[in-house]
C-alpha cells in the first residue's frame, strides 16, 4: 500500500480549521462555550497523530445543556413560538453560513474521519446544504384539519380541529460515520418542528458538529435552541440517555447501543427513532452488463473506507455471471489506492480509528481463513489506519462475514440461481434497511424489489436517499424513519381540540 501522507494533517488545512481545532473551545451550551470535564485526544486517522483536545461531558454538564434546551423551548421568547416564517429565514440563513464555511467544514471532516476532503466536500457538506434548505420550507406549511363531530356528542354544535406541536426537547445521539450529514438529518426537521436539541457526537468525529453549533449562533438562532456536548457514548451518552428532562431520542449507530436507547426510553415512554445497523445486499440480475455496473458496485462498498450505514458490501450475484464481475470489480478496487485525505487524487482514505482498524482487520483475516481473498490487503509503509479494499469470495453460508455489519472497505460476492432463495435469505436477515438491485429488465427488478422486505430499495444506483425520500429500516435496523415529510413528522405530536361553540 503506498500512501502519501502530510507530515502534519494541521499543515494541510485552511487557517481558520487550524484556529478552530487549536481553540480546544470545549461544549457549546446556550450559547457560550464550556471547558468542562476530562480531556481527551483528537487523533488524526491519516498519521495516528494527536492534533488537539475536546471535553468529556459529565452528568451535570449534560443536564446544564438539557436546562438550556428545556428553557428555550419553554421560556421567553420560545423557540417553538417563533413565528413559522422566522424559523424558515433561519434555516436558510445556516445554510447560508454552512455553503459560506464549506472549505472549513471538509477540513475538519476530513482531518477528524479521514474521509478524502473532495469527498467530504462534494458529497457531505453539499448534501448537509440540501437538507437544510429542504426542512426550511416546512415550518409554515405545518398543517392539521378541521374534523365534524357526530350525534355521540349530543345536540350541541362543536368545531374541532388538530394540530401539531413540536416534541421538545431533543437528545441526538450521532455516529461518526458521516458527522454533518446525519447530523443534519436530526438538527434540521427538529429545529423545523420548533424543538430544540442538546447534541452529542461521536468521541471520534465531533469536530464538525461543534463548528455547526457556531455557524447556528452566527445565523442567528437564539441561545439554547442548539447545544452540543462531547464525550464518549459510556459517560456523556449515557448521561444524555439517563436524563429525565429529554421528550425524544434521535440516534444513528449500532444496533446493540439503539436497543440500549430504546430501553431506556420505554421507562419513561419518550419518543423514539432509531437508525441502526445493516447488513445491505446487492443483488446482480443476470441480464446487466458487467462492466459498465463494477465501478459502481465497488463504490458503493469503498466509498469512506466502506464506512457508510448503506453500504453495498454483500454483493449476490446470479451464478451465470459471478466470475466474470468479480474479475471485473477486483480490476477497479485495485486502482483504489487508500491516501492522504487532502491529497486531491485520493478516493480512499483511512479508517476512523484504530479500533475501527482493529475491527475490521479482524474480519478480513477470518475471511481469508474461511474462504478467498480476491483483492488482498498490501503491507503497510507509512502510518495511519489504512485498509486496502478487498473482495471476499467462497465463503460459507454460516461465515459472519455474510451476516454481520463489517463497516469497512471490504466486499463479500455470494452466488445464486433461483431467485425464491434470494428473496427469502434477504427476508430472514436480522437487518432490512436497504437493499439494491442491479438488472435490465423492469419487470424482473420491480417484482423483486416489491417482495424485498427492507426499509429503501435502489435500482440500478448506489445506495443515497436523497432529502425528500424518508429512510429507515426494518427489523433490527430501526424504528422510525429520517429525512422526507415522514423525518419531520417524527419531531410532531399531533393534539386534538374539541369546542363546544353553542
Amino acid at each position: 500500500m503506498n500512501t502519501k501522507i502530510e507530515r502534519s494533517a494541521l499543515d494541510a488545512i485552511g487557517a481558520e480549521s487550524r484556529r478552530f481545532i487549536e481553540s480546544s473551545k470545549g461544549h457549546y451550551i446556550n450559547g457560550r462555550w464550556h471547558r468542562l470535564g476530562e480531556t481527551f485526544a483528537i487523533i488524526d486517522p491519516s498519521t495516528e497523530l494527536q492534533i488537539g483536545q475536546l471535553y468529556e461531558a459529565d452528568a451535570d454538564t449534560v443536564e446544564q445543556a438539557v436546562a438550556a434546551a428545556s428553557a428555550a423551548f419553554e421560556e421567553g421568547s420560545a423557540w417553538r413560538t417563533i413565528v413559522p416564517c422566522e424559523r424558515e429565514i433561519l434555516l436558510h440563513k445556516l445554510a447560508d453560513a454552512i455553503a459560506a464555511d464549506r472549505d472549513t467544514l471538509a477540513d475538519l471532516i476530513a482531518i477528524d474521519l479521514g474521509l478524502p476532503k473532495s469527498a467530504a466536500l462534494a458529497f457531505e457538506v453539499a448534501k448537509v446544504i440540501d437538507v437544510f434548505r429542504y426542512y426550511a420550507g416546512f415550518p409554515s406549511k405545518i398543517t392539521g384539519e378541521t374534523l365534524d363531530i357526530d350525534r355521540a356528542m349530543g345536540d350541541a354544535e362543536f368545531f374541532a380541529y388538530t394540530t401539531h406541536e413540536p416534541v421538545g426537547v431533543v437528545g441526538a445521539i450521532l455516529p461518526w460515520n458521516a458527522p454533518l450529514l446525519v447530523g443534519a438529518w436530526k438538527i434540521a426537521p427538529a429545529l423545523a418542528a420548533g424543538c430544540t436539541l442538546v447534541v452529542k457526537p461521536a468521541e471520534d468525529v465531533s469536530l464538525v458538529i461543534l463548528r455547526l453549533a457556531e455557524l447556528a449562533s452566527n445565523a442567528g438562532l437564539p441561545d439554547g435552541v442548539l447545544n452540543v456536548v462531547t464525550g464518549c457514548g459510556a459517560v456523556t451518552g449515557q448521561a444524555l440517555i439517563e436524563n429525565s428532562g429529554i421528550d425524544k431520542f434521535a440516534f444513528t449507530g449500532s444496533t446493540d447501543i439503539g436497543k440500549r436507547i430504546y430501553k431506556a426510553a420505554a421507562d419513561r415512554l419518550v419518543r423514539v427513532s432509531l437508525e441502526l445497523g445493516g447488513k445491505n445486499p446487492v443483488i446482480v440480475l443476470p441480464d446487466v452488463d458487467i462492466n459498465a455496473i463494477a465501478p459502481a458496485l465497488c463504490m458503493a462498498a469503498f466509498a469512506n473506507s466502506g464506512q457508510i450505514c448503506v453500504s453495498g458490501s454483500k454483493v449476490m450475484a446470479h451464478a451465470s455471471i459471478a466470475k466474470d464481475l468479480v474479475k471485473a470489480m477486483a480490476s477497479f478496487a485495485e486502482t483504489l489506492v487508500p491516501g492522504s485525505p487532502f491529497d486531491t487524487d485520493t478516493i480512499m482514505g483511512p479508517v476512523c480509528s484504530k479500533k475501527q482498524f482493529d475491527r475490521v482487520m479482524a474480519y478480513i483475516r477470518q475471511g481469508e481463513e474461511e474462504g478467498t481473498l480476491v483483492v488482498a490487503q498490501q503491507p503497510p509503509t507509512s502510518p495511519g489506519f489504512f485498509i486496502s479494499p478487498t473482495i471476499i469470495t467462497e465463503l460459507p453460508p454460516q461465515s459472519k462475514l455474510l451476516h454481520e455489519e463489517i463497516f469497512g472497505p471490504v466486499i463479500t460476492v455470494e452466488t445464486w440461481t433461483d431467485e425464491r432463495d434470494v428473496i427469502q435469505q434477504v427476508n430472514r436477515s436480522a437487518y432490512g434497511l436497504c437493499a439494491t438491485i442491479w438488472g435490465n429488465h423492469h419487470g424482473n427488478v420491480q417484482r423483486l424489489a416489491k417482495r424485498l422486505r427492507t426499509g429503501t430499495v435502489f435500482i440500478n444506483s448506489p445506495a443515497f436517499p436523497p432529502a425528500n425520500i424518508p429512510t429507515g429500516g426494518f427489523r433490527q435496523s430501526g424504528v422510525g424513519r429520517d429525512l422526507g415529510r415522514k423525518g419531520l413528522e417524527g419531531f410532531l405530536e399531533p393534539k386534538s381540540v374539541i369546542a363546544r361553540i353553542n
